[in-house]
């Protein structure tokens, strides 16, 4: 009877143990899963936050690429726009003189057989200023654009 006291001892505390010890497994099971998902979520959570940084960085630099992209063809713009102002102004005031110097030739004709062929040169000249005058008109800023004032 002791023996069989002994081996339903044996067999009982083995049981219990395989309970205890069974219980024990599944709580630190449990407990790893919850570590792993918690370090599932810390990883995806600095993942965004790594991917919103770059998007962020991603956007500044593209904005600042933009903004000297227009800051160079605005510059680029105004630089031709100058030039061309400066072509319009240079063969106006080209012309000018011309019309100037054929007007003293005219002048200085007067009265001989070169008064004709002068006051024609003179003529040509005063068309090829008001021709100049109306692309630096064009070309000029919007003052200029609008001609001489007008009073009423």
């Amino acid at each position: 009877m002791t023996a069989l006291i002994a081996a339903g001892a044996a067999i009982g505390g083995g049981a219990l143990t395989g309970v205890f010890t069974l219980a024990a497994a599944k709580r630190q099971a449990a407990a790893a899963w919850a570590a792993g998902e918690r370090q599932a979520a810390a990883a995806w959570e600095a993942g965004r936050q790594q991917a919103a940084a770059a998007w962020d960085a991603g956007q500044l630099q593209a904005t600042a690429q933009l903004d000297v992209a227009r800051r160079t063809l605005t510059e680029q713009t105004l630089a031709n726009q100058r030039a061309v102002r400066r072509a319009a102004y240079v063969t106006y005031l080209s012309r000018t003189d011309g019309a100037q110097r054929a007007l003293a030739a005219w002048q200085s004709a007067i009265g001989t057989t070169e008064e004709t062929p002068r006051r024609q040169e003179y003529d040509a000249a005063v068309s090829a200023v008001a021709e100049t005058l109306n692309v630096v008109r064009l070309e000029g800023p919007d003052a200029e654009r609008a001609g001489p004032a007008r009073s009423a």
